[in-house]
């Protein structure tokens, strides 16, 4: 794979694990050579792993007088504007 290829794909990387590139011919290039680029592959990998570990491991609880508190406010703001 050409450097300028790879350049695109990890450039465009968080935007295309996000899904939030909007033209799909750009999209399908990069997943193309996702697959076809070892090196670029393993960091499109590691990224979509770290992003489920990261997600697992930071979900909290919010206790319920922190939760009646926030509604109060956003109630009291929305009935104030």
């Amino acid at each position: 794979m050409s450097d300028e290829h790879c350049d695109e794909a990890l450039a465009r990387l968080y935007p295309y694990l996000d899904g939030e590139l909007d033209d799909a011919v750009v999209a399908e290039r990069i997943r193309v050579h996702l697959v076809d680029c070892p090196p670029c592959g393993g960091a499109f990998s590691f990224e979509e792993r770290l992003r489920v570990v990261v997600r697992s491991h930071l979900r909290e609880d919010v206790p319920a007088d922190v939760l009646d508190r926030l509604r109060g406010v956003i109630q009291r703001e929305s009935l104030g504007s």
